[in-house]
């Protein structure tokens, strides 16, 4: 460490003295260096975001967050498909409670976001037909849009807490009128089952993600 900050300081010979400074002096400043970057990366850090599609479940790059408010800060590139998603890990003991719901237009899709204390342990989000139904009455439902996108979530509810735990205070119809989201409404939530209807102008592409901190669930849904 002496040598090398010689060779910084040419024709000035160090005494040991001076030669202990000189390495306390920079390894201050090495460790200042790298305090730095830990800052940067704890501020770029991101949370986990895996996305489903009807081809497999992957996990994006931080490049690919979103903030808590279920907006980006930069609009992410959008890839997705209209075929099925399906995901589950079996049933376990903790149930997820439904704490909030949002929607947002962003630049080529709008996003739906479920908000929850943990992460359910499984979901299947796909197109259907109408009649749109009531779980468990079986009543039929009216949701705005001429395409509708179902989100069944396992392992999750919202006021029928047969388990006990804060019951959702939010609504349960949501009119954002986005470009393509026009409604989405709760009809299901029954034994640990919650689903959610999208109503949406013309059927197009999606994608799910599942995101940390907090748990959440969002579908996004191409624009027109």
């Amino acid at each position: 460490m002496a040598r090398l900050f010689t060779r910084m300081m040419p024709g000035r010979v160090l005494t040991p003295l001076s030669q202990a400074a000189a390495a306390a002096a920079i390894g201050a400043l090495l460790l200042a260096v790298a305090t730095c970057g830990g800052d940067e990366e704890t501020q770029s850090g991101s949370p986990t975001v895996t996305t489903t599609t009807a081809g497999g479940t992957r996990t994006a790059t931080p490049g690919a967050s979103v903030t808590p408010g279920g907006a980006s800060p930069t609009d992410e590139p959008f890839n997705g498909a209209r075929a099925p998603v399906e995901f589950g890990t079996g049933p376990r003991m903790n149930q997820a409670h439904l704490k909030t719901v949002r929607a947002a237009k962003h630049t080529t899709f709008d996003r739906f976001t479920l908000e929850f204390d943990i992460a359910p342990p499984g979901y299947k989000v796909e197109y259907v037909k109408l009649p749109i139904l009531a779980d468990p009455s079986g009543k039929e439902v009216a949701v705005d849009g001429t395409a509708f996108l179902q989100i069944t979530i396992q392992g999750a509810v919202a006021n029928y807490l047969a388990a006990g735990g804060p019951a959702y205070d939010g609504p349960n119809e949501v009119k954002p009128g986005l470009p393509n989201l026009v409604e989405a409404e709760l009809n299901g939530d029954f034994e640990a089952v919650l689903s959610w209807v999208l109503g949406v102008n013309e059927e197009a592409d999606f994608r799910v993600l599942m995101l940390e901190s907090p748990a959440r669930l969002v579908v996004d849904v191409g624009h027109p």
